[in-house]
């Protein structure tokens, strides 16, 4: 039993100062985790604008084919007023 126990406590003490961080160690880590912050919010950053401006170019996108539309109806409707126009005068 002490043998076992004398062979455990050596073990869990190699373990245990294993485990800690040094000080430099933690500003190691605590430097990336904000350097990795940084980056995710930049990248929440571009993926808003990004939508803001996919959103505006589909809101134009709208526009430019409503008026698209009502120019090539204006157009198709002077045609169609033309061709009646000849069919009265024959």
């Amino acid at each position: 039993m002490k043998t076992t126990f004398l062979l455990i406590l050596p073990a869990m003490a190699v373990l245990s100062l294993t485990s800690c961080d040094s000080a430099e160690e933690k500003a190691r880590k605590k430097a990336l985790e904000s350097q990795a912050d940084q980056l995710e919010n930049k990248a929440d950053a571009t993926r808003k604008m990004g939508e803001t401006s996919a959103d505006a170019k589909e809101k134009d996108a709208k526009t430019g084919a409503a008026a698209t539309r009502d120019n090539t109806e204006t157009k198709a409707d002077t045609l169609e007023d033309q061709a009646d126009a000849v069919r009265k005068s024959k």
